[in-house]
């Protein structure tokens, strides 16, 4: 598919944006930058940073983008190889962990976009995200044809409950300063959930 002028133009407005976004959060923290100051650095005005990004948190998912699609990738290559699903979803929450863990204030505010009750922020957010939920659910669907997966547990509902488990971890303790605690309780919380979910994780 072939770009048109506008779309290009379009395309590199929107990542000078981020990238300059990016280096002013980086040098002064995301609170102590304005709009006015992205806009400066970005040589556009305040209003075209508005029409890309309507608040300063999207500009902080967008900037989650590269990384957050590398990470899928690799998760999506290891459920094309038919791993086993339980190290599907190791990798996933541990791997989430260490993304966030390494740029803790982007990943705060990365969760609390995705786990708002506002879904007109949420749909933004989840146009620099990508899909978590289909790769997850097509774990737990391979978990449930191998019979790993408890007959009363529906794949949706593990589905669900899987994600938000991860989410909600990681949001907790990065909003309470504590960054050291992620890891260590996403692993707790990753056992606690193959145990109740799984029908035989043990030797795993």
């Amino acid at each position: 598919m072939t770009l048109s002028l506008r779309d290009v133009k379009r395309s590199l407005t929107e990542q000078t944006i981020v990238e300059k976004a990016l280096a002013l959060f980086k040098e002064r923290g995301f609170a102590q930058v304005s709009v006015r100051q992205i806009a400066k650095a970005s040589m556009v005005s305040e209003k075209t940073v508005f029409n890309y990004f309507p608040y300063k948190e999207l500009i902080v998912v967008a900037g989650m983008q590269p990384s957050l699609t590398a990470f899928m990738d690799e998760i999506q290559r290891q459920i094309d190889a038919i791993a086993d699903p339980t190290e599907v979803l190791r990798n996933f929450g541990l791997n989430l962990a260490e993304i966030c863990t390494a740029e803790p204030e982007a990943a705060g505010i990365l969760m609390v976009e995705l786990l708002t009750l506002d879904p007109v922020r949420q749909s933004l957010a989840l146009r620099y995200v990508p899909d978590f939920y289909g790769p997850i659910r097509t774990a737990m669907t391979l978990a449930r044809a191998q019979g790993r997966l408890r007959g009363e547990v529906s794949v949706e509902y593990a589905t669900d409950f899987f994600l938000s488990s991860v989410l909600n971890v990681i949001r907790t303790h990065l909003a309470a300063g504590h960054i050291e605690r992620v890891r260590p309780m996403l692993a707790v919380m990753l056992e606690i959930f193959l145990h109740g979910a799984f029908a035989s994780v043990a030797g795993d």
